[in-house]
């Protein structure tokens, strides 16, 4: 497992292939290895790369959105990239959104994943419900009930024997990762979704920006879709089919097309 000095920062990170380098930001629950079908498929074209984000500071008001998008600056800059895509899923999208914000010359794309600029007045407990079927927002032993809950996310409904077994192991994926993230770090994550609001500033998001969801979504990601798509100036907008919140593990080969033929759509404009 790669591992490099970003500024003050151990960084794991995995990699695969060359070209115009992709970077993928995880979720609030999910490591580096959540985007392993995306190292695999689109490494063909790309370097892809993937990281994991800071954990839990020992005191939690350092614990800032501007801190996570620092460290993906020194994260660059380590790797020797002056610019990248930038792709985030849903906690990982707020740090993508405010990365491009920050340094639109280093952002030759955003892509953003069931992400969302606010949460509204949604509390910490209903949030983490929407993964964890324990109800309590710092519950680090989720379980049989946390693979239930998230089998409902990624939907009931399957398309044959192939997509079940995708989603059986994505399931599988994302209950050990979340069961593995410490109190702290979720916790420290959770104050920042409460405190953000990017919804004013998402008309400044300069670099051209690809939303991805899936139909399948809880109804608060569907209209925060809509609205990144209708408030960021060069946005567009793909809804995949019989997918929810981890369209990138569930539905990973329609995902990784979608990013494959956008990106091929705009290379002369983000190259």
């Amino acid at each position: 497992m790669p591992r490099i000095q970003a500024g003050n920062l151990a960084v794991d990170y995995n990699e695969a292939g060359t070209g115009m380098p992709i970077v993928f930001i995880p979720g609030i629950t999910e490591f580096k290895e959540a985007f392993e079908f995306q190292i695999r498929g689109l490494q063909g074209g790309y370097r892809v790369i993937s990281y994991d984000l800071r954990r839990g500071l020992k005191r939690a008001t350092d614990y800032t959105l501007d801190a996570l998008v620092g460290d993906l600056r020194d994260f660059l800059r380590a790797l020797n990239l002056s610019s990248a895509v930038i792709c985030g899923h849903s906690f990982g999208g707020l740090v993508a959104m405010q990365f491009a914000l920050q340094y639109p010359q280093q952002t030759n794309a955003l892509i953003l994943i069931s992400a969302f600029p606010s949460m509204g007045e949604t509390s910490p407990d209903r949030f983490l419900s929407w993964i964890s079927s324990s109800g309590h927002p710092y519950h680090t032993s989720l379980g049989a009930k946390f693979k239930v809950n998230v089998a409902r996310l990624l939907g009931r409904k399957s398309s044959g024997a192939l997509a079940m077994e995708h989603r059986f192991s994505a399931v599988r994926m994302i209950a050990h990762q979340a069961e593995s993230v410490p109190q702290a770090a979720v916790a420290q994550r959770m104050r920042i979704i409460q405190k953000t609001d990017l919804t004013p500033n998402l008309s400044e998001i300069v670099p051209p920006t690809l939303v991805i969801t899936g139909s399948r979504e809880k109804g608060i990601f569907l209209s925060s879709a809509q609205l990144l798509y209708q408030e960021i100036p060069n946005a567009s907008l793909e809804v995949i089919e019989d997918a929810g919140h981890f369209s990138f593990l569930t539905r990973h080969d329609r995902f990784n097309s979608i990013v494959d033929d956008y990106l091929k759509d705009r290379l002369a404009e983000i190259s």
